[in-house]
């Protein structure tokens, strides 16, 4: 069995999510996908592409890596990845897919599949698979009246594999080196006026998916970062040179001296006078 499905544009613009282009194969012990990076075959710089294997097995390579995949297991990949996947040639993978788009999809995904391919098993495949059928059966019979259901299905999917699934795998990314070279340029810039959109551009992430890496790699958020950065070049104009308070500041990128004053006392439990008189007199 081969069977594809394509979906046409909702005439609801901001659907959470929806498919557009759904399909499934089983006893096809020839399916075999290899997609480069960015590629824009049938728009997958763009689309969300989800797979669980109903039956049989096959296999994913990422990053000089194989993994099996099995019955009641599956991948996602955000837009624009490489994408390498194939069947098992002696079992045949039954296997259902969906590819989709839609709004906030990184916020309502958590990120997954966005540095990587999300592998993962379902704890229970039944209702997961009762979804798969239902979207599938609505594409075969589209209607225009059909839209919010088959948006609908595909949201409830969604949610469901986050809820009951675990990951497979945690593939190596360059996810962690992208932030910490973001957070090295801030660092050494922050007497400018960065933003986190700035910044999580540095990354190449959107701010929120940014906001997130950026908080799990430091175990702080990003303004909270930016503030340290600040106040430490302050400290170290405080402690070495005769500029004043405002002029401190100013330099460091606050746009008000009492706002910098006020941020200094609450992080150093100390007025920047009373820092600056203490290395003065060699109290350290």
């Amino acid at each position: 069995m081969r069977e594809h499905v394509f979906l046409p544009k909702p005439l609801f613009p901001r659907h959470v999510c929806f498919p557009d282009f759904i399909g499934g194969y089983s006893h096809f012990p020839e399916h075999a996908v290899s997609r480069e990076y960015r590629t824009k075959e049938i728009r997958m710089d763009r689309l969300y592409n989800l797979h669980i294997v109903l039956d049989g097995k096959g296999f994913l390579e990422s990053d000089g890596q194989r993994y099996e995949l099995t019955r009641g297991q599956g991948f996602l990949y955000g837009p624009g990845l490489r994408q390498v996947y194939r069947s098992d040639a002696g079992e045949p993978w039954h296997i259902r897919w969906v590819h989709f788009f839609g709004e906030r999809l990184e916020e309502l995904l958590d990120g997954k599949g966005l540095d990587g391919p999300w592998l993962f098993a379902l704890s229970d495949l039944p209702p997961v698979e009762a979804l798969l059928d239902r979207l599938l059966g609505l594409g075969r019979s589209y209607q225009i009246d059909d839209e919010y259901s088959v948006a609908g299905t595909l949201y409830e999917l969604l949610a469901r594999l986050q809820e009951t699934s675990s990951r497979l795998n945690v593939p190596a990314s360059s996810a962690v080196d992208r932030i910490r070279t973001a957070a090295n340029y801030v660092r050494a810039r922050s007497s400018e006026p960065f933003t986190i959109e700035q910044a999580a551009a540095l990354a190449g992430y959107s701010a929120h998916h940014f906001s997130r890496r950026f908080s799990a790699t430091f175990g702080k958020s990003f303004p909270d970062f930016l503030l340290e950065s600040r106040l430490i070049h302050a400290k170290r104009l405080l402690a070495s040179t005769q500029l004043s308070v405002k002029q401190i500041a100013l330099e460091t990128g606050f746009s008000q001296a009492s706002y910098f004053s006020s941020c200094f006392r609450r992080a150093e439990g100390m007025t920047p006078l009373q820092f600056r008189n203490r290395h003065l007199t060699g109290a350290d």
